[in-house]
């Protein structure tokens, strides 16, 4: 039950959770996941620990976040997207949490540089500022210069960081599995697969190549359009822990008396905040999912820069077509066919359609009657849908809870340069395209050619897998069991009636049979033995068979 606290390496990081947690006023939760006995104090006095500081359960989490370091940091702007599974004060909260911690020596940073690549710091730019331009929990940013006369952004990762988020992640992970044993909510949501998937992401994060390698794709894909700039890597200055790049120079999207003074279009800025995450969703499903105003700024001639690609990402063909049915079900109030877009994303099976659920996703689509897209929030529209989630324990996938979440902020974005932006009336065009794209000739062949192969991977696989279980139930290594207590004596019954039935008709065919025969010997004025002998073996068989068929029904009543 407890993998790592068995190794002594671990067992002060886990007595410092537990600490953090109990002077956070969450001593019953470190009560309810054994961890008790790795605190120095007795039960006792850490139960009547004074209360914390005067915050709400929200604010005291997010505090024992920040306590608890980077990891921690990260694990709650991870869980502040996900109103699918924490309750709107708690989402508010965690959404607080920002990525900005103090400085580490620039000493630090250079002596990293040098190590990666194995050359002194000025054969690798021509001047490098000591003072970051900004620093995060996992890294920080340094502004150079290269020798060809580029300015450049050097983004450097924290001195072993990456050993300490490790370990936390091992930790988080014994801890999902602990709280999915004792706690019924977490095992409710799967705790333990939200915990391995938070740690699959976050080693990417620490991987600067992977970064480097999402801005390239962002750029191929956004090569075409001119109102959106992502900066070119430097890929002989980039490695695991170092990420040179192009040097943006822009306005922050949230300086609005900056924006006038730069002559930048609000509206228009506004509009192309929208269109990047629509165009991301709808033609290449890949997209930015940390779109905060500090990832973004306003470049002469109304051009977004857009920068910090450690986390994006990506939806599959199918998920994006259920999107586009959901989204066509909501704004034609149809609840049946948002129930079957919420089964093609994966969302839920027909078991999970109850009668509630029906009521509670017929009162979200009709809240949208009769009032024009222009008055609708895909803020308050995604809340209300994520609310009625949660509330019947419908867990998002990781990727969809990330992309509302990014089409919030994004929206939030908007808002902020242009109050007047109609969201869904710059998405209407997009929206149109990709519907009559999904359901153009082309794509409904893909789907046939695409469905018919699948029919030909089972059919060749079939014989196969067939013979697989005949030759279990052979070799009597497969058992079918049920215990339908009530079915069973419900199809007993039926079984037995019909048995009745059937011996009825057969008695009855008999005794019609035997009068046949007397009244075809008596219209026939037939004399003598034969006729006798044969009315006398009609009438034997009737009353043998009267007899069996009477035991028969007797016995089935037992």
């Amino acid at each position: 039950m407890w993998p790592l606290i068995r190794q002594a390496r671990y067992l002060g990081r886990y007595r410092e959770i537990a600490q953090v947690l109990v002077g956070h006023g969450f001593g019953y939760l470190v009560e309810q996941l054994g961890l008790i006995s790795l605190l120095s104090l007795p039960r006792r006095l850490v139960m009547r620990m004074p209360p914390p500081m005067p915050l709400s359960n929200a604010a005291r989490l997010r505090e024992a976040l920040v306590a608890l370091g980077p990891t921690f940091v990260k694990l709650g702007q991870a869980l502040s997207t996900r109103p699918d599974l924490l309750p709107s004060e708690f989402v508010y909260e965690l959404g607080k949490l920002q990525d900005t911690v103090p400085p580490f020596p620039a000493e630090q940073a250079i002596a990293l540089i040098e190590e990666s690549f194995e050359r002194p710091i000025d054969q690798l730019y021509a001047s490098f500022e000591r003072t970051p331009l900004a620093a995060a929990s996992l890294g920080q940013v340094h502004a150079a210069v290269l020798h060809s006369g580029a300015e450049v952004a050097v983004k450097v990762q924290r001195p072993d960081i990456q050993q300490r988020i490790y370990t936390d992640l091992a930790i988080l992970v014994d801890l999902a599995g602990l709280a999915q044993e004792r706690l019924e909510f977490a095992a409710q949501y799967k705790l333990v697969d939200l915990a391995h998937e938070f740690a699959t992401t976050l080693r990417a994060e620490l991987d600067y190549r992977r970064e480097a390698h999402n801005a390239d794709r962002f750029r191929r894909l956004f090569g075409h359009n001119p109102y959106v700039h992502v900066p070119q890597i430097h890929w002989e200055y980039t490695d695991a822990r170092v990420l040179t790049t192009e040097r943006l120079y822009g306005v922050k999207l949230t300086n609005i008396p900056a924006l006038e003074a730069a002559g930048i279009d609000r509206c228009t800025m506004a509009r192309h905040c929208v269109e990047l995450i629509l165009e991301e969703i709808f033609s290449y499903g890949f997209f930015h999912s940390d779109p905060h105003p500090g990832n973004f700024f306003a470049m002469p001639g109304n051009v977004l820069g857009v920068v910090d690609y450690g986390q994006v990402g990506s939806l599959d063909r199918e998920t994006t077509q259920a999107l586009l049915l959901l989204l066509a079900a909501v704004t034609q109030h149809d609840s049946a066919a948002a129930l079957r877009a919420m089964e093609r994303m994966g969302l839920l099976t027909r078991r999970d359609i109850t009668p509630v659920l029906r009521r509670d996703l017929e009162r979200f689509t009709s809240a949208f009657v009769d009032r024009p897209l222009s008055e609708i929030s895909a803020n308050e529209t995604i809340g209300e849908l994520l609310a009625l989630l949660r509330r019947h324990a419908i867990r998002l996938p990781g990727p969809l809870a990330m992309l509302l979440k990014a089409i919030v902020m994004m929206e939030g974005v908007g808002l902020q340069i242009d109050p007047s932006l109609d969201v869904f009336g710059i998405a209407r065009p997009y929206v149109q395209r990709a519907l009559a794209e999904q359901f153009s000739p082309q794509e409904l062949s893909r789907q046939a050619l695409s469905g018919g192969r699948e029919l030909g991977e089972v059919m060749f696989e079939l014989p196969s897998q067939l013979g697989d279980v005949l030759q279990l139930l052979n070799d009597g290594e497969l058992r079918l069991q049920t215990r339908e207590l009530e079915l069973h004596r419900v199809s007993g019954a039926m079984i037995g009636a019909a048995n009745r039935l059937a011996m009825a008709v057969v008695l009855a065919a008999l005794i019609l049979g035997v009068a046949a025969v007397a009244i075809a010997i008596g219209i026939a004025g037939w004399n003598g033995v034969l006729p006798t002998i044969l009315l006398s073996v009609g009438l034997i068989g009737a009353i043998l068979t009267a007899i069996v068929l009477g035991l028969t029904l007797l016995r089935g009543r037992e």
